[in-house]
């Protein structure tokens, strides 16, 4: 029982500590992004501080191609000779990034269902 307690004890230290990173990453967050990312049914201020944290400034990406390499999600293509395959995801950007944009459209889905 007293092994439970300190991983309850431990549970809610990270929450709290969770919590504490969330509200200095609002304060840091440009408030024009936030409230954009936020005005998309699904995505709650939460996600949306994750996206920003995450991407940076978006405006710095031309288009949505760089977007999806920025985080891995673009195409792999193999090449040889005359050949050309189109792969999986090429997974070369962030992990987190893309844990983050799969938990966004989740969120999104599921709001259009409602």
């Amino acid at each position: 029982i007293r092994g439970l307690e300190m991983a309850i004890n431990n549970i809610l230290s990270a929450e709290e500590t969770c919590q504490t990173a969330l509200k200095e990453m609002a304060k840091l967050a440009p408030k024009r992004d936030l409230e954009i990312l936020k005005s998309i049914p699904g995505i709650a201020e939460n996600t949306a501080l994750r996206i920003i944290s995450e991407l940076g400034d978006i405006r710095r990406f031309n288009n949505p191609n760089q977007l999806n390499a920025f985080v891995g999600v673009d195409p792999q293509v193999y090449e040889s000779g005359n050949l050309t395959a189109h792969l999986s995801i090429s997974k070369r950007g962030t992990a987190i990034g893309r844990k983050v944009l799969y938990l966004a459209i989740n969120q999104i889905q599921s709001a259009k269902k409602a």
